[in-house]
């Protein structure tokens, strides 16, 4: 069984691949289906073969024994002769851990495939986790003897961020940066000097967040809390600066460690993961902070083949939410 991969700027874990499909486990999307993306190498350069939101049974177990594991059969736009997974889970860990994965398992009580990694000088390590089980059920999803074959599983965070890492944005900063990754329940942040992780938090506040607290203050239905969030008519700010102020301000405290601590002004400010409400994230950002903030998609800067030449307009629209997919399949394909 593959082990448990900390794909990142710092580490090469993997023999070179040409040809691969990431798949994200567990997402728990708004919409539906799971992300998948499928990156190729051609001519030293990588491109985007196929992407969308799969329509595939089962879902990730929370407790050992949690049901049969179903069979996978993607379609054939998607079938690469590898597979890379990142398993989204509440149970799953990534920190940063000067005794390595010993204490976060001895703290959850069940055996854990782990790999832990030094990102920069002076760090301590960066440490990611996730249950045995879990990683037992993902790696059965796709049966020996068709394509593909699972060559990586990844802790979900850490395959976003490895991703990121290898963009087109990092490197315009000339890699010193702090970035949001926005998911369903939490928000991981990352600071990068020098294109490595300097500094690694989560913070328990996701979309999700945002919209129980749209749909419970305005009195609506969560299925409208998006079309709010979109609306010029209507301004959330007052429901979901409540929510956003806290988490910007963890940014400006880890902007402020890049300053004092390792003598790094940082200018360029990142959000993964966001569909919707952009323009009002932007404008308390920015009164807050006084920077701008940058919005990114995961396929910026990839050519494009087959399928995803013309993707359809409802996967263009959900790209951010490709970022995890995306992540571990660049993080194994461009061996970063």
């Amino acid at each position: 069984m593959p082990p448990v991969s900390l794909p990142d700027s710092l580490t090469k874990p993997f023999k070179a691949y040409s040809d691969i499909v990431g798949l994200e486990l567990g997402a728990g999307l708004e919409g539906g289906g799971v992300p998948a993306v499928r990156l190729r190498r051609n001519k030293g350069r990588t491109e985007l073969v196929a992407a969308g939101f799969l329509d595939l049974p089962g879902a990730l177990p929370m407790a050992p024994g949690g049901g049969d594991v179903p069979t996978w059969r993607l379609p054939s736009p998607f079938r690469a002769p590898h597979a890379a997974l990142a398993v989204r889970s509440p149970l799953a860990y990534l920190r940063h851990s000067a005794d390595g994965q010993a204490a976060a398992e001895e703290e959850r009580g069940m055996a854990y495939r782990h790999a832990a990694r030094q990102t920069a000088p002076e760090m301590p390590q960066l440490v990611a986790g996730l249950p045995e089980f879990q990683a037992a059920w993902a790696a059965r999803l796709l049966p020996e003897g068709h394509r593909p074959t699972v060559c990586s599983i990844q802790v979900a965070a850490a395959a976003a961020i490895g991703g990121f890492a290898a963009s087109p944005a990092l490197a315009r900063a000339q890699g010193h940066a702090v970035a949001l990754f926005v998911f369903s329940a939490s928000t991981s942040l990352v600071a990068f000097q020098d294109g490595r992780l300097v500094f690694y938090r989560e913070h328990a506040v996701g979309m999700d967040h945002l919209r129980d607290a749209i749909s419970s203050q305005m009195g609506i239905g969560p299925e409208l809390a998006d079309a709010v969030l979109e609306d010029t008519l209507i301004d959330p700010t007052p429901v979901i600066e409540p929510i956003l102020r806290p988490l910007y301000r963890q940014i400006e405290i880890s902007a402020d460690y890049l300053l004092r601590r390792r003598k790094c002004q940082v200018e360029h400010f990142f959000v993964n993961g966001l569909t919707v409400g952009c323009s009002h994230w932007s404008r308390l950002f920015t009164r807050m902070m006084g920077h701008a903030m940058t919005f990114c998609s995961p396929l910026e800067g990839l050519d494009r083949a087959g399928q995803a030449v013309r993707l359809p307009e409802e996967v263009e629209k959900r790209a951010p939410l490709l970022m995890t997919a995306l992540g571990a399949a660049r993080t194994v394909l461009e061996d970063v």
